[in-house]
Formats: C-alpha cells, sequence, structure tokens
C-alpha cells in the first residue's frame, strides 16, 4: 500500500501524541524552546501542522503543562490550529515519560480505542517531513506481527568512548556496525505503550524515549529509515541549521 496514492477515506486511522512540557534548558533560553520562534512560528507547531496536513491522522494531540498551555501571543503565528483533530492537553509531567503515559491515558478516556496506532513524536523534531512519516506508518502497518517501529538512521560518524581517567579525552573508540541514532515519530498501540511506560517509570528505569519501554516488555520494534533534517534542536548550532532548513523550505514552496 502506497499512502501517498491512497484514498483518504481508505487510509489507515493513526494518532500523533507530542510531549510539549519539556523545559530545554540546554539550549539556554528565556522559554521552553518548542515555543520560540523558528522560521517564522514557534517551533512545536512545524511538527503538529505537518502532521495535520496528512488526512490519515484522525487526531493530534499536543501534552503540555499548565503554565504553558497558551503560546506566546507576540510571536508571529502564535495561537494553536483551529483544526478539529488538534487537541491541547494539560497533561505535562516531571519527564517525558511521564508526559506520554498522562496523554495517553486522556486519549483513552476520550475514547480512542486501545488498539489504535499511536506516533509519538518529539516537539524539537521540527524537520519531519510527510514522506518521513508516511514510511514509519507503511511499514509497521505492512508487517503484521511486529509491535511497532520509529525512524531512525545508522550511525555513520566514528563513535569515541571517553577516558574514564580524564573526561576531555578518548579512550577508545568504539564499533559503529549495527548501531542507529533513533528517531520520532515512534509508533506503537496505545494500550501497549502505556503498559510499557508504566512499568518502566514504576521500577525506575530510565527510559529514554518509547521504544526503550517497549524493548524492557520484551518488543523488538522495527527500524525504519529516517532523514538527517530530522534532527533533535537541542543545541544553538541545531537552531541555526533547522531554522536555514525551513526557512528554505517555506521559500520553495511559496514559489511553486
Amino acid at each position: 500500500m502506497n499512502l501517498a496514492e491512497t484514498p483518504p477515506n481508505s487510509m489507515p486511522k493513526l494518532h500523533v501524541l507530542i510531549p510539549c512540557a519539556g523545559t530545554g534548558s540546554r539550549m539556554g533560553l528565556k522559554q521552553p524552546k518548542q515555543f520560540e520562534s523558528l522560521a517564522g512560528q514557534p517551533m512545536a507547531l512545524h511538527a503538529i501542522n505537518t502532521f495535520l496536513s496528512m488526512p490519515e491522522i484522525a487526531s493530534v494531540w499536543v501534552g503540555v503543562s499548565e503554565e504553558n498551555k497558551e503560546l506566546p501571543q507576540e510571536l508571529p503565528k502564535a495561537s494553536w490550529p483551529k483544526d478539529s483533530r488538534f487537541n491541547l492537553s494539560t497533561t505535562g509531567g516531571a519527564t517525558r515519560a511521564d508526559t506520554v503515559v498522562n496523554t495517553l491515558k486522556a486519549m483513552t478516556k476520550a475514547g480512542i480505542d486501545q488498539d489504535a496506532w499511536i506516533l509519538v513524536h518529539d516537539a524539537a523534531r521540527p524537520g519531519l517531513t510527510v514522506e518521513a512519516a508516511r514510511r514509519l506508518i507503511q511499514a509497521v502497518t505492512e508487517h503484521v506481527y511486529v509491535s511497532g517501529g520509529i525512524l531512525a538512521m545508522p550511525m555513520a560518524d566514528t563513535l569515541k568512548l571517553i577516558s574514564p581517567q580524564n573526561p576531555q579525552c578518548i579512550g577508545k573508540t568504539l564499533p559503529r556496525d549495527g548501531l542507529w541514532l533513533a528517531q520520532t515519530p515512534q509508533m506503537f498501540r496505545l494500550m501497549a505503550l502505556t503498559e510499557a511506560l508504566e512499568a518502566a517509570i514504576n521500577n525506575k528505569f530510565e527510559v529514554t524515549d518509547e521504544a526503550s519501554a517497549m524493548e524492557r516488555a520484551g518488543c523488538e520494534p522495527l527500524l525504519v529509515p529516517g532523514e538527517w533534517r530530522n534532527i533533535k534542536v537541542t543545541y544553538p548550532q541545531d537552531w541555526a541549521l533547522m531554522d536555514q532548513i525551513l526557512t528554505h523550505h517555506s521559500q520553495k514552496k511559496e514559489n511553486q
């Protein structure tokens, strides 16, 4: 099934969850980075609007903290989307895992089926394309027996481990064969993901993404090739690069 060529009424129905309650402290900004203006609009809106442009997405849920439920109105295009599929939920927690679990429970309470596919995506990955998201959806839905899957990129750089004696020096070089850099979206069934994350939280396991929780539950998610532009904006240099990419993309669309 080619999703790009499939009629909207026959596409699989999916739901998106974007945890948006982080502080973004490593950026050194005055407010959470997801609400800072990037290429003309708050960073979080780039990914949100990408998903809302896809007719196969049944709903988009954004989990925010109570104090951040309003976008700064002084920013360009700073209002939340008016699309009926958009849901702003004050389900932000102390950690990413808490926010995702809280939002999954809100989705369940709203009537979303426990077997529905959920795509969890980082608000700090504004470079996601529709093509990459559909590549993940197609790969996961075509494999009947998989628990889910994630976008990821094979490791291209040489990997160094710091010296235990001197953290500023190289201890040794690690083989990169078989190593991938995880991206998002990460796509799993609603109830399975909720249970996996709750188990990780209750057992005080550190989970940095949804796939790691599913792995602890005994699953082996698919690795689906992502895109280099789907980087996570973490440091100031990432911000400048992504601003250039998104601005160029926007100008190219306007000129078409």
